[in-house]
């Protein structure tokens, strides 16, 4: 009976309402009902995150009702103040309305629901709700919103919100304004850490103005608002300004009739000493507010709406014929979309959807994130891997306290590089043990020169090698020199963990030992390669870092002995030294969800001396570097460790989707593909309260564009292996490759191709080994057999 849609702006008179209606079915996210547990309520909030990478905000319902999680974050801004180490801040928040009625609040924790649903519009990045409750009193309140922050103007925030009385007339109350009362969790339940205080309150005709200050880094955060009754115009109703502790509170008190709505604005405007000096925070935030204030939402809306077609156009991908996987993806894209940093800056674990992990940068960014903005935004994935040189002298001073030469990546990075990993078990875990991935998860050193090389093999960017990647390479390369241990005519690396982490404290662990094999010689090829063509550009970074050919040619020494085999008669890689000598396990059963069980006497507290394995160790070595073993070798390693593998991880499903299709078990790599794009949306680990899982997200994306679409580039060509499943019809995505952008179209039996470029001539294609020369500018369709 009073169910409302939540598109309902669109016929409200506002000038700019054409621009609100809801997107077309396929690009919308919907959630309908509320149920009380915290649980519950905080998914919904992880999953209806909006942002542009500068500003995110939860998904949380105006009123935070008991149990919310509603959270702000600036990307960059960290504290430790109270907490263990520095961690991502919460900020204050300007998305808090509450209607009142006779000193009750309408609020879902409350009232009797009647209708609910929250709608997240992701071609358009905004948020719609529609609420229908009934409080203790029997009068009936529908609540009505969308907010979105602006994608074109990443300071500026948007939001509209009504109420509509279904059977009564009355005095209301309504509250909105800036909330500096906000506090990280704590590792505890109720533990609360508190990373802010008040800088400034300032209250004008029509403006609201928040200062505070982080307690241990003193970065400022400004945000100024306005808040008004725009319909209908007739209405009247006063704002009061009100301060309750560290909430800034603009009240309205109107007299609303029945079946009536009152449409309330509000624009936002949020910025950081980081961007802005100290003194001049207040005269610059109310300046730019007024002048969004003048100039009005509608221009802002189109230019938004603009920017997000644009980012569509590009990053889109299509599935034909399977709805749940078109629609799974797409909203792995969009988060993709929402967190990519428009300045220099990285992308923690959890995205900017919580402070889950504490919003710290791990290797995840590089192995599993930034792929998708190479061959999409090359600019983005430039202020991401910018991040990592800007936090180069935190690496070097890492390494200079374990006794090492170098720059040595923190497992854990936040503002400065500086290792920042807990001593104990995260908060996400929710147990109390010793952390050693700080002290011995080293392949992040490499995990990110990976990212500096595969950004430059994709785009070209040798300014970026000469201002950041090279001094990067160097630097950790030298650490690695100084880390290995020469024994009985070879090189090891001892004590370390892989990304398998149920196996600590190992020697050699595999992956580690050919991502730095590969990584020494990567940096002895570029030193040659530079000192032939370049060396005017290089002399001056060795200079700096005081690197002379003779310490060049002790990296390609090591890289040479390190420690790296393959068994020749079984052609299985082991894991680390002495993983074929522990109890063997395989996974021969699932639970209700699909995860693996544990065999019978195999805890999380015995697991690590058995062969069973958190996520894939040896698999995603040879997923990273595809050319370089047999399909012999990965077929082989494919059928050891896939049974033995307990996926523990969000990291791990995508992994053995792509090499599932790589060795031809394609029914298993499309049930991994769904794993991955369904991970956060099914809450698949129970933990998509603390914020979605990033990798999985970009995992997501991987396992789409590398294995079904079978895309990789191998010096000057492309290669394509596409394989799709039965119900898909075609698949349809864009990438960019240096100067040119490639559209492909994948059916069945064939492809077609577009590679636009700025000049004519033919590029080289591989299609199942296959060589093709493919003419830029025209389109032209190949066929191929995939069995």
């Amino acid at each position: 009976m009073y169910r409302t849609e939540s598109s309902g702006f669109a016929g409200t008179g506002l000038h700019h309402a054409s621009l609100l209606g809801l997107s077309e079915e396929a690009w919308l996210m919907r959630r309908k009902g509320f149920r009380r547990t915290a649980n519950s309520i905080q998914i919904a909030e992880s999953l209806f995150t909006t942002g542009n990478g500068y500003l995110n905000i939860r998904g949380s319902l105006e009123e935070l009702p008991d149990g919310h999680a509603g959270g702000m974050y600036i990307g960059g801004v960290y504290d430790r103040s109270e907490a263990d180490v520095e961690e991502l801040v919460k900020c204050p928040m300007w998305t808090d309305v509450s209607v009142w009625s006779e000193g009750e609040k309408f609020s879902l924790s409350t009232c009797t629901l009647l209708f609910h649903e929250q709608v997240l519009d992701m071609k358009k990045g905004i948020l719609h709700r529609s609420t229908t409750m009934r409080n203790s009193a029997g009068r009936i309140l529908t609540i009505e919103s969308l907010r979105l922050v602006y994608m074109h103007q990443i300071h500026l925030g948007y939001m509209l919100f009504r109420i509509t009385p279904r059977n009564f007339s009355a005095p209301l109350r309504v509250f909105s304004g800036l909330n500096g009362e906000v506090c990280n969790r704590g590792f505890f339940p109720e533990e609360r850490i508190k990373h802010l205080q008040i800088e400034r309150i300032e209250r004008g005709r029509n403006f609201m103005y928040l200062e505070m200050k982080t307690r241990q880094q003193g970065i400022r955060i400004a945000e100024s608002a306005s808040w008004k009754l725009i319909l209908p115009k007739s209405a009247r109703a006063y704002p009061e300004p009100r301060i309750y502790g560290e909430k800034f509170t603009s009240e309205m008190t109107l007299d609303v009739e029945k079946g009536q709505s009152y449409t309330f604005e509000k624009l936002a405007v949020v910025h950081t000493s980081r961007e802005i000096p100290e003194d001049r925070m207040f005269r610059r935030s109310i300046c730019e507010l007024k002048k969004y204030v003048r100039t009005g939402a509608e221009v802002h809306l189109a230019a938004h709406l603009q920017a997000w077609e644009e980012k569509w156009k590009q990053a889109d991908i299509r599935i034909a014929g399977d709805p749940p996987a078109q629609g799974a993806l797409r909203f792995n894209i969009y988060q993709l979309l929402i967190n990519g940093p428009p300045v220099s800056g990285s992308i923690g674990a959890k995205f900017l959807s919580s402070e889950g992990y504490l919003g710290h940068v791990f290797w995840d960014t590089e192995i599993f994130i930034l792929p998708f903005f190479i061959y999409n935004f090359p600019e983005t994935a430039r202020n991401m891997l910018h991040y990592r040189y800007a936090t180069l002298p935190g690496a070097m001073k890492n390494a200079e306290r374990n006794g090492y030469r170098g720059a040595k990546y923190a497992w854990e990075s936040a503002s400065t590089g500086e290792d920042v990993t807990p001593r104990f078990a995260s908060k996400l875990e929710r147990t109390i043990r010793l952390i050693y991935t700080g002290m011995e998860e080293d392949h992040i050193v490499s995990d990110v020169i990976y990212g500096v090389e595969k950004y430059f093999r994709v785009t070209g960017d040798e300014d970026f090698l000469f201002e950041c990647g090279l001094e990067m390479v160097f630097q950790t390369a030298r650490f690695w020199a100084s880390r290995v241990v020469f024994n009985g005519g070879i090189y090891e690396i001892r004590r370390v963990i892989g990304p398998d982490e149920f196996h600590e404290h190992v020697d050699n662990n595999a992956y580690t030992n050919y991502m730095v094999k590969w990584h020494l010689r990567l940096a002895c090829m570029l030193f040659t390669y530079m000192t032939k063509r370049y060396r005017d550009r290089l002399e001056p970074i060795c200079r700096k870092i005081e690197l002379a050919e003779e310490e060049v040619a002790v990296w390609l020494s090591v890289s040479r002995g390190l420690k790296f085999s393959i068994d020749p008669a079984t052609m299985l890689v082991e894991q680390f030294d002495g993983y074929f000598r522990l109890r063997d396990y395989i996974i021969e059963g699932f639970d209700r969800k699909g995860h693996p069980k544990l065999p019978r006497g195999v805890t999380y507290r015995n697991i690590g001396s058995t062969t069973l394995i958190k996520q894939a160790d040896v698999l995603l070595l040879m997923h990273l570097f595809p050319h370089a073993f047999s399909e012999e070798a990965k077929q082989a390693n494919f059928d050891y460790y896939e049974k033995r593998t307990a996926h523990k991880s969000s990291l791990s499903h995508c992994t053995h989707a792509m090499m599932g299709l790589s060795v031809g078990k394609r029914s298993r790599a499309y049930h991994y593909f769904m794993k991955t794009a369904l991970f956060d949306l099914e809450n698949l680990h129970g933990n998509t309260a603390m914020g979605i899982h990033a990798a999985a997200v970009g995992g997501a994306w991987q396992t789409v564009v590398y294995g079904f679409g079978g895309l990789s580039i191998k010096s000057d060509r492309l290669v394509l292996k596409p394989w799709l499943p039965g119900k898909w019809k075609r698949l349809s995505f864009s990438v960019r490759w240096q100067d040119r952008s490639i559209d492909l179209t994948i059916y069945h039996d064939r492809i077609s191709i577009c590679i636009a470029a700025p000049y004519d001539g033919e590029i080289p294609v591989s299609l199942y080994r296959k060589t093709y020369k493919i003419r830029t500018n025209r389109k032209e369709v190949l066929h191929y057999c995939s069995s």
